[in-house]
């Protein structure tokens, strides 16, 4: 008995022995042999994060897609303002932008008042040796043989007025974008203007503007109250004359009420013509606020410097071609 266990227990232990040197040896063969030997075998490579700062790269893409935007718009439109400032002592300091590295030539006018370099960004800061004295002004820049598609409109009140400066920023068009500098008295209240003067199929004078939204605009002429209006939700406000204005030389003045409080005011001089003896045609223009008779040629004619043909056509109505008024009416004569 003794003897047929020891002689069956070997058996058994042989028999196990064989299987499991069987199992290592498939086990061996899975994880060492491909399973396709065309295979390449891939080693194992330790997993590396790559962390970004994702802040610091848009801000450097933002960055350099705004100095290519930049460099386009610049290149399409020419030179551009971005400050122009005028002190109480009428001295100016002008900034804008232009080609990288390029000269910069600010004209008043057709004259040449100062020329200046831009740094390695097409930025540039330009300060006149010669104050603003009082009058009105139209600023333009050239560079690259292109000139600026925007101009600056100054006026600089007369000394024993005021030390007030009033900077406007025109389109293409001559139309005015943007106040860039008010009158002092104003500063606080800026929201009150005057932008456009003409005339009704009857011939009555409409006046028409922006000031905040439920507020009250009276209009006066030389102190007397000529009509009213309130301001709608869109901030803007019309009128209409109830009579017709004398022609003549007057003081339009204009009060922004609320709450029965005159909260600010503006006024203008203008000039209110014959309009009997005239024909509002095509080729008649009515002065708007802010104009000038290098603007209203531009209009015409595409370029400033051929004002003198308006000038000439009109020198009954123009004592000083730099001067003109709100509600004068010139006849603008082919090129």
């Amino acid at each position: 008995m003794e003897m047929f266990l020891g002689k069956n227990t070997k058996q058994y232990l042989s028999g196990l022995a064989i299987i499991l040197f069987t199992l290592v040896g498939l086990v061996l063969i899975i994880k060492y042999v491909p399973l396709d030997p065309t295979k390449e075998e891939v080693l194992p490579v330790e997993e590396k994060l790559h962390y970004e700062d994702k802040s610091f790269n848009d801000e450097v893409i933002n960055n350099n897609q705004n100095n290519v935007d930049l460099k386009d718009d610049v290149d399409e439109n020419g030179p551009s303002f971005d400050i122009v400032n005028i002190d109480e002592n009428g001295q100016a300091v002008i900034a804008g932008r232009a080609k990288p590295n390029s000269s910069v030539q600010i004209y008043n006018g057709d004259e040449l008042i100062g020329e200046v370099q831009t740094n390695n960004y097409g930025e540039f800061v330009f300060i006149p040796d010669n104050v603003f004295e009082s009058g009105n002004y139209e600023l333009r820049l050239f560079s690259d043989q292109k000139e600026s598609k925007e101009s600056v409109s100054i006026y600089v009140a007369e000394k024993e007025v005021s030390n007030d400066a009033v900077v406007v920023l025109n389109d293409e068009e001559g139309n005015i974008q943007k106040v860039i500098q008010a009158v002092q008295e104003n500063l606080e209240t800026k929201d009150l203007t005057f932008d456009s003067l003409s005339y009704s199929d009857e011939g009555m004078l409409k006046l028409s503007g922006k000031a905040r939204p439920g507020a009250k605009v009276e209009a006066y002429v030389d102190g007397k109250m000529v009509g009213e209006a309130t301001v709608g939700d869109d901030g803007f406000w019309n009128m209409i004359l109830d009579k017709p204005v004398n022609p003549g030389d007057y003081i339009l003045r204009f009060h922004q009420i609320e709450n029965e409080n005159i909260i600010s005011s503006i006024e203008t001089p203008i000039t209110q013509s014959d309009l009997s003896e005239l024909d509002l045609g095509d080729r008649t223009y009515v002065v708007q606020p802010g104009n000038s008779l290098w603007r209203i040629s531009r209009r015409y004619y595409g370029r400033g410097t051929l004002y003198t043909i308006i000038f000439a056509k009109n020198n009954d109505q123009i004592d000083n071609p730099h001067l003109i008024y709100p509600g004068q009416i010139f006849k603008i004569p082919e090129e």
